[in-house]
């Protein structure tokens, strides 16, 4: 790797800079210089007169990083900054690059880039087109790649890919919140997207972007208001080795929002409490900045913000860090430069050691122990074999093995055989649990036969004492017989007739234990029966057409029948030939007034049918496009009214919705039966479309059928059947349609797809970046055709919403 590599090169120990000048036609030559070795600025800054004449501002300044990237493109800033972690990141290392700087320097170009030039992608979209480059050039591993998308708008945190269709009822059930584990810090809730290539990543990437917060003030039209997170986790495992190691690495690509002065962006209301917001989380950005480079100090205060507390991981440690510092170049902004710059230098001074993150798979630990056990217990039984031990089994004892060594032993201890066979160590264990159960057993036996026969008192128990005392046994309040000697024991009442201990009531009582288990043994136990279930096949079903496909199809037949039909039956001559043929354009026509004209009637039928179908699509058409200029004028007509209401203030009602006038109510019922009527409209355009495609295709075999026809007749009658050197219609343009696309067939939307494509063939590269680029913004145009129009949102009355949103992004530009 490159020196830029942490724990590669000089610059390993610690996070790496980068400062990036916006570019400008008003250059502070006079204030800023950059030096040759590309790595130092100075600058030299005025006293401020307003500040009287003690003034004690520092006014030169000098700052040395690891690199100025001064009016550099998008390609250098990558390679630069991010090429060498996105190559560690496959490796198994964790990655975080982060943009800081004022609002409006240029972080969220740097981050995400342009939408309009494929050239000007930012390092996000680079990062994914180099990462599936090198996945390809890897087929030895098996990689996978999750992406997220999340954005920190006033200390809330939202999935900025919730809106996806397979992610809004997961969003609405699952509020976002931080949690931490053995593997780091986490985001309950958050959802991470499979990604297959390319293509798919940029169009979640393209679907967050669209969902960002944003404002405007006076030194930034599109100013984010939010800090945004985009997350790539690459899972890769070897194909080779089957082991159960993996590397699972994380990127991080975040988006700060810009540090604002409200004496200059001029923001008030809702813009400024925004601006509040960022800043305060800046600041305690800075804070754990300065802690983590402070060596002496033990807490970090993570914990401060919502931002602070997701980057716990992803700062310094062993993860790569880069920043880079995005700064203006005028002198009218040349103290928040300075101000970016000390905060980049303090970056500078986190410690960093990376580390690969190498896990173990526990499934595939536990497949490998099961392998690693059986192939022991094979060596294991050739080494028994080889001397003579074959009768050894390594397995758990089964219940007639427990059952017999039982047995065993209690002969062992009854004296009938002088020793018990031990042949390996599960023998062991189970004589030694034989042995444990004998004497317990023989314990209870013992002590139900002294609690028939005697009293037994507990000394430690007023109440049995008391009970013994009134039943006329001489203990006395201590629990101990009167006249004892040794006050150690327990005292018993005195003996009745006959309670002399038999001396072979215990011999008696193994006897009857002997003969209980030899009845055992002479009972076979019941054999297990393994029923396998019988295997149902499953009978594959087949789909049956549709009705209008069915009926499409019956035509196709029909129509082609009709055409062999007629060119199968004999052709006869009904006027005398001349001896010179006659031109094919004379004898095309009399061709499809006599051998023809049955084909030629086909033809002409189609076409009438052809035609009829384009002027239903041209008029439903015309009518979809008015229902839609209507649905915009609705639109406008609700806006406006809507902000009249909430200019004169919204009134709300007992249970918190927002009251609506009649003219705003009605307004909305108008737009809603629009939306009805076009939807139903654009379907059945759809449909017709299908229909004039499938005419269309009836009458262009109809024709070439008809000109085959031709042909065949011309050489014969005319030629006596020899075709030599007589062009064919097709070549001498006759009956041939012309080839330009109809675009009352072609809507616009296709003329676009088929221009751009073959503007894509200059760049083949750039083509999973369109194609994203298209789907999101149709999903988005469909969205915002078919949902509904929503007066307001339930919510707790004084909580902020966040109704300014990005607009999706732009398309590539064709002129035609």
């Amino acid at each position: 790797m490159s020196a830029n590599t942490a724990g590669h090169g000089k610059n390993g120990s610690r996070a790496t800079v980068w400062v990036r000048t916006k570019p400008t036609a008003n250059f502070a030559q006079d204030m800023i210089n950059l030096q040759p070795d590309g790595k130092t600025i100075n600058f030299h800054c005025y006293r401020d007169p307003k500040k009287g004449i003690v003034n004690n501002q520092i006014v030169d300044w000098s700052f040395k990083v690891d690199g100025v990237l001064h009016n550099a493109n998008q390609e250098k800033v990558f390679e630069a900054v991010a090429a060498d972690v996105i190559k560690a990141a496959l490796d198994g290392y964790n990655g975080t690059i982060m943009c800081y700087g004022q609002t409006g320097a240029g972080k969220t170009f740097t981050m995400t880039g342009a939408t309009e030039n494929y050239k000007h992608r930012g390092l996000i979209p680079r990062a994914l087109s180099q990462l599936f480059r090198d996945i390809d050039s890897r087929p030895d591993y098996a990689t996978n790649l999750r992406v997220s998308y999340i954005e920190i708008y006033n200390e809330m945190m939202y999935d900025l890919l919730a809106t996806l269709p397979e992610s809004v009822k997961a969003a609405q059930m699952n509020p976002l919140s931080i949690a931490e584990d053995e593997q780091g810090v986490y985001v309950k809730g958050l959802q991470s997207h499979l990604v297959q290539n390319e293509e798919e990543a940029l169009n979640l990437l393209f679907e967050g972007e669209t969902n960002r917060a944003i404002a405007t003030h006076t030194l930034n039209k599109q100013s984010s208001r939010s800090h945004c997170i985009f997350t790539i986790i690459i899972e890769s495992r070897s194909r080779v080795e089957s082991n159960a190691k993996y590397t699972l690495s994380k990127l991080n690509f975040v988006d700060l929002a810009g540090s604002e002065r409200l004496g200059k962006t001029q923001s008030e209301g809702k813009t400024k409490e925004e601006a509040l917001h960022i800043n305060k989380s800046l600041s305690f950005l800075e804070q754990v900045v300065l802690a983590l480079a402070d060596k002496r100090r033990e807490h970090v205060p993570f914990r401060q913000s919502k931002l602070t507390h997701f980057l716990k991981d992803s700062i310094g440690g062993s993860c790569y860090t880069r920043l880079i510092a995005n700064v203006w170049g005028e002198a009218a902004q040349i103290e928040e430069t300075v101000s970016t710059l000390r905060f980049a230098t303090r970056m500078m001074s986190v410690s960093v050691e990376p580390a690969v993150n190498i896990h173990y798979n526990p499934s595939i630990m536990v497949k490998n122990l099961e392998k690693e056990l059986i192939l022991l217990k094979r060596e294991l039984a050739m080494h028994d074999t080889l001397v003579n031990r074959t009768q050894i089994t390594y397995d758990p004892l089964t219940e007639q093995q427990r059952y017999e060594i039982r047995q065993q032993v209690r002969q062992y201890l009854e004296g009938r055989i002088p020793e018990i066979d031990v042949v390996n160590l599960r023998q062991i264990q189970g004589v030694f649990e034989a042995f444990k159960d004998i004497s317990n057993q023989m314990s209870k036996e013992i002590e139900e036969s002294l609690r028939a026969r005697y009293t037994v008192i507990d000394k430690t128990d007023p109440v049995a004492i008391a009970t013994a005392q009134q039943a006329g046994i001489p203990i006395n309040d201590a629990g101990e017989l009167v006249g004892e000697t040794d006050s150690s024991g327990f005292g018993v009442g005195p003996a009745g007739p006959g309670s002399k201990l038999v001396p072979s009531s215990i011999i008696n009582a193994k006897k009857n234990e002997q003969r209980k288990g030899k009845a055992r043994e002479r009972t076979s136990p019941a054999m297990k029966q393994q029923i396998s279930a019988p295997q149902v096949s499953k009978v594959p079903t087949t789909e049956t057409p549709t009705a209008q496909t069915q009926l499409a199809d019956k035509e196709e037949r029909r129509d082609e029948s009709q055409i062999l039909s007629t060119a199968s039956q004999p052709k006869t001559q009904t006027t005398p030939r001349p001896s010179t043929p006659p031109g094919k354009v004379e004898a095309f026509e009399e061709f499809k007034r006599n051998e023809g004209s049955e084909i030629n009637g086909i033809l002409a039928e189609n076409k009438e049918i052809l035609s009829a179908k384009k002027l239903a699509y041209a008029s439903l058409a015309k009518e979809i496009n008015s229902t839609k200029e209507e649905m915009d004028r609705s639109l406008a007509r609700l806006t406006k009214l809507k902000e009249e209401r909430e200019a004169e203030g919204n009134a709300l009602n007992e249970d918190g919705d927002i009251i609506i006038s009649e003219t705003e109510y009605l307004e909305i019922n108008r737009l809603k039966d629009l939306k009805t009527v076009y939807k139903t409209n654009f379907e059945e355009l759809k449909a017709i479309k299908s229909e004039v495609q499938y005419c269309q295709r009836l009458v262009d075999q109809c024709r070439q059928r008809l000109i085959q026809e031709f042909d065949s007749w011309y050489a014969r009658s005319y030629l006596n059947g020899f075709q030599e050197d007589n062009p064919s219609s097709v070549t001498t343009g006759l009956g041939v349609r012309n080839q330009k696309v109809d675009p009352m067939v072609e809507d616009e939307q296709e003329q676009f797809d088929r221009l751009q494509m073959a503007l894509l063939m200059e760049n083949p590269d750039s083509a999973p970046f369109y194609n994203a680029q298209t789907r999101t913004k149709q999903r988005k145009i469909y969205q915002s055709a078919t949902n509904q129009y929503q007066t307001g949102v339930k919510r707790v009355p004084g909580t902020p919403t966040r109704i300014i949103r990005n607009q999706p992004p732009t398309v590539l530009e064709v002129l035609y």
